[in-house]
């Protein structure tokens, strides 16, 4: 089939569960989450070894006027955590969240590693009869 056909197209988009750490944020303020983050890894600057990781402000305790999108994801990076995306903020801080080069993820489907959501189970084959 020639390169040409509508069959064949150079780019092609599925819809997919997408596999990233999620760090869900209770503290938005980056001198405050550098104290926890040490105490929680020991200061291991590659305990996260280049995961992709979304933001999720669902537990913020309170909702800063604006974030420091510049500090957080450097404090992040300290780790080997990639932010890509937020979730979960309202639409004044996710403009700035966009602009800080993160995606909003809000209607992705997240699988949360820490509740071991996982793919549904194979279901286990029938025995094969026996012959006699």
């Amino acid at each position: 089939m020639p390169a040409s056909s509508p069959a064949i197209r150079p780019i092609e988009f599925r819809n997919a569960s997408l596999g990233a750490t999620i760090a869900v944020l209770r503290e938005a303020e980056p001198a405050r989450l550098a104290d926890a983050l040490h105490m929680m890894l020991g200061g291991m600057p590659d305990f996260f070894s280049g995961d992709a990781a979304v933001l999720d402000f669902a537990d913020l305790a309170e909702l800063p006027a604006r974030i420091d999108w510049t500090g957080l994801m450097s404090l992040l990076r300290r780790y080997q955590l990639q932010p890509v995306g937020v979730r979960n903020l309202p639409p004044d801080l996710a403009a700035a969240a966009r602009q800080a080069g993160l995606a909003i993820l809000d209607g992705a489907e997240l699988r949360d590693r820490q509740n071991g959501a996982a793919a549904a189970p194979r279901p286990t084959p029938a025995p094969a009869p026996q012959t006699a």
